[in-house]
């Protein structure tokens, strides 16, 4: 009774199976801007940020985001576009800072909101397997707007495994032209496993998880191991770049490392010492270059 009990709290809390609704960073959150050193308004000036949504295939609830233009000419749709997928707990408010990089660099940004996240009317986040569907459809729509032009796709820590599962979900490899990782969930097995490692239950790990398992096929229809992002990617023909650091205590160094030895395409970049998803800020020169000399050579 107890492993079912412990194993629901595990899933619960990582995955959101009982629904939530995330703030994440907000326009209004000074904090976060004073952070990254932008000004909101300034930021909403340079650029031109185009509200739209979209209605999911999936199951029908409402995908908003933010369509960012680049800032040089043709200031509108028909440029090479990156879509911005964010982590848990944040909104699409929280890519701005890594967008500008995107924008200063030609490329247009659509940064959405998450499945149960902000604006975003899903239910339940189920740790990338269903939230997939959403950037399926973002990437259609991407398509649509620019036909010939280079789409990629850039997601961090949750939204890491979201683009990894939903780049290797069935043709969809032909669909995107590169794949950036900061930070990503490798397995949401794994996820769950660390998280009830720290419950201090008293139950062996593997009987927790495994009641959670069973309990997410019920309720769900799917195991853990279906939202592996490392598995998916085996066969992707994508270049990938992932970058990762070796004091993240939220998505081990062992996580990008699974992924980049899975992904026939796959690079990776390593920093000794940022928290999670915190290299952007911590080493912005290196990050920089290594977007610069990816992108080049795709």
């Amino acid at each position: 009774m107890y492993g079912f009990v412990y194993g629901c709290l595990g899933l619960y809390r990582l995955s959101g199976i009982l629904g939530f609704n995330a703030a994440g960073h907000q326009r209004g959150d000074i904090d976060f801007w004073e952070k990254h050193n932008i000004d909101y308004d300034n930021f909403c000036d340079v650029y031109n940020i185009e509200k739209t949504e979209i209605i999911s295939s999936f199951d029908g609830h409402t995908i908003p985001a933010d369509y960012i233009h680049a800032p040089a000419p043709p200031d509108g749709r028909n440029n090479n576009t990156v879509i911005m997928v964010h982590g848990l707990g944040d909104n699409r408010y929280a890519n701005y800072p890594t967008a500008a990089y995107f924008l200063d660099r030609g490329y247009n940004v659509i940064t959405y909101d998450q499945r149960s996240t902000n604006e975003n009317t899903a239910e339940y986040t189920t740790f990338g397997y269903w939230e997939k569907y959403d950037l399926l459809d973002w990437l259609d729509y991407a398509r649509q707007q620019t036909p010939g032009q280079r789409i990629g796709v850039w997601g961090a820590s949750f939204g890491g495994a979201t683009a990894a599962l939903a780049a290797g979900y069935e043709n969809t490899d032909t669909k995107i032209d590169f794949l950036i990782l900061d930070c990503p969930i490798s397995s949401m097995e794994r996820m769950i496993e660390l998280e009830t490692a720290g419950m201090e239950t008293g139950l062996p790990v593997s009987y927790i998880t495994w009641c959670g398992n069973a309990i997410n096929r019920i309720m769900r229809g799917f195991a853990y191991s279906d939202a592996d992002a490392a598995r998916t990617l085996r066969g992707a023909n994508i270049p990938i770049l992932i970058i990762n650091s070796r004091a993240d205590t939220i998505t081990p160094y062992y996580m990008g490392r699974d992924i980049y030895e899975a992904a026939p395409q796959a690079q990776i970049r390593t920093v000794e010492d940022s928290p999670h998803c915190e290299i952007w800020l911590d080493h912005n020169t290196e990050y920089r270059g290594w977007l610069d000399a990816f992108l080049a050579d795709i």
